[in-house]
């Protein structure tokens, strides 16, 4: 895999190494680990399809997710790595209903979070970390706002109901909240919500965007995408929204930040005026 050159003189004291794992130059969404960290998987849009594909990291191999020809994106392993949940377009083009399934390894695909009567978007599923449920979010109530469910559909919980726009959950390490994007503020901020059902307590305020929280496996921190300082940059905070750092430092696009399963964080990036997927060295 080939390095990204930086200058050490030019990097900041808490800006990460990288290696670059793909090089296609696609814009890619969403990668996700493995829970043993030797797979990769990411949607990649080329032209006007999206699709899913798996890197294995060992090789640099790729294979195709699935052989469906609707699109499909921002998939996400489940804790024993023996599940995928997904976002499909049930119809062909940006107007059809967009669902959340499930698939295994056998490529069995399973019906989760559907459009029940009118159009909706059910999208970003994200396990909870004993695998049990899923927070997704729906348009079901009119508003997007974030549910969660158990693996068989039942037991939904809405979590938030707000005029405004809640997206793109992610639990925390210890399962007690999920944290998500909302912009009921105005500009998108990080926000926190107990897993249960609660009051929303609010992590960012900055004069630009803030999306995409990924908390850390340690549950010390939170990395999220960050457009304050002109850029979209990724950003590493405390758990309790503290001591925001700009950590990657680039000019051009970067985003969709995860962690690899011992922490280091990955992400999105168009450094190399291309958009391929990074990851910090060990």
């Amino acid at each position: 895999m080939a390095l990204l050159s930086i200058a050490a003189t030019a990097r900041a004291a808490d800006e990460p190494r990288l290696t670059r794992l793909t090089h296609d130059g696609h814009y890619k969404q969403r990668p996700a680990w493995s829970p043993d960290g030797t797979r990769l998987v990411f949607a990649r849009h080329e032209g006007e399809t999206i699709f899913l594909h798996e890197l294995n990291v060992a090789d640099g191999a790729e294979r195709r997710l699935t052989v469906r020809d609707a699109p499909e994106y921002d998939a996400v392993w489940s804790p024993d790595g023996r599940r995928l949940a997904f976002s499909q377009i049930s119809l062909s083009g940006s107007q059809g209903d967009v669902d959340v399934a499930l698939i295994d390894g056998a490529g069995v695909l399973t019906p989760f979070a559907v459009t029940e009567g009118k159009l909706s978007h059910q999208e970003w599923p994200a396990w909870s970390p004993d695998g049990a449920r899923l927070a997704f979010t729906s348009t079901w109530s009119e508003n997007q706002d974030i549910y969660t469910a158990s693996l068989d559909g039942g037991d939904r919980r809405q979590l938030t109901n707000h005029i405004g726009t809640d997206g793109h959950a992610a639990w925390t390490a210890d399962g007690a909240e999920i944290v998500f994007a909302s912009d009921r503020w105005g500009g998108l901020e990080i926000a926190a919500v107990p897993a249960e059902g609660g009051d929303v307590r609010r992590l960012t305020t900055s004069p630009g965007l803030d999306d995409y929280p990924a908390p850390s496996p340690d549950g010390r921190r939170i990395a999220f995408v960050s457009n304050r300082d002109g850029d979209y940059e990724i950003y590493v905070m405390a758990a309790d929204g503290g001591n925001p750092i700009n950590v990657s430092r680039s000019p051009g696009i970067d985003t969709y930040p995860t962690w690899t399963p011992d922490g280091r964080l990955t992400f999105v990036s168009q450094r190399e005026d291309e958009f391929d997927i990074y990851v910090e060295e060990r």
